[in-house]
């Protein structure tokens, strides 16, 4: 079969698929750009936050670093506070001290030591324990030593009662 349109017309059928294709190809690379700008919108916004998040965090740990020296400040003058009784004791109770957290059995951790002077000082060591048969063993430790007249701790420490928080108060120092 031959071609029986004039060769006016196949140029013009000719233009019309170059123009049909051209069409076509620009709407497909619209839609492609379209998706990519799409697809790269969140990590940008993403990017954006984070970095807006970063500048306020500096911003506050600035600001924030004067007040965290401050309570510094203030936690150290409490310790001080807090020790100045065992520096200035007659009898010092570091010996008494360095006894008792020997007979500390692991599992069991102490947070605040207090110590009371006078003429039978005291010492109260609370702390957590693991398990309540850590306080019996810590207790049975410290009753063995002979150092202390007394040993107390509180029965619900012993029985486990008090979810493994305890205080052992030693007398005769």
């Amino acid at each position: 079969m031959s071609n029986v349109l004039p060769q006016s017309e196949k140029k013009a059928a000719r233009r019309r698929m170059f123009a049909h294709f051209l069409l076509i190809g620009s709407i497909a690379f619209g839609a492609g750009a379209c998706v990519a700008i799409l697809s790269i919108v969140p990590a940008f916004l993403s990017v954006k936050i984070a970095r807006a998040a970063l500048d306020a965090s500096q911003r506050d740990h600035a600001q924030g670093s004067v007040s965290e020296d401050q309570s510094a400040a203030v936690r150290a003058q409490g310790l001080i506070t807090a020790l100045q009784p065992i520096a200035n004791a007659s009898s010092s109770p570091t010996e008494a001290l360095s006894l008792a957290l020997a007979q500390k059995p692991a599992g069991l951790s102490i947070t605040a030591i207090t110590y009371t002077g006078g003429a039978k000082g005291t010492l109260a060591l609370t702390g957590t324990a693991d398990r309540r048969e850590a306080v019996s063993a810590f207790r049975d430790g410290l009753e063995k030593t002979g150092r202390f007249s007394k040993v107390e701790v509180p029965v619900a420490a012993i029985l486990g009662t008090q979810e493994g928080k305890f205080t052992i108060t030693l007398s005769g120092i």
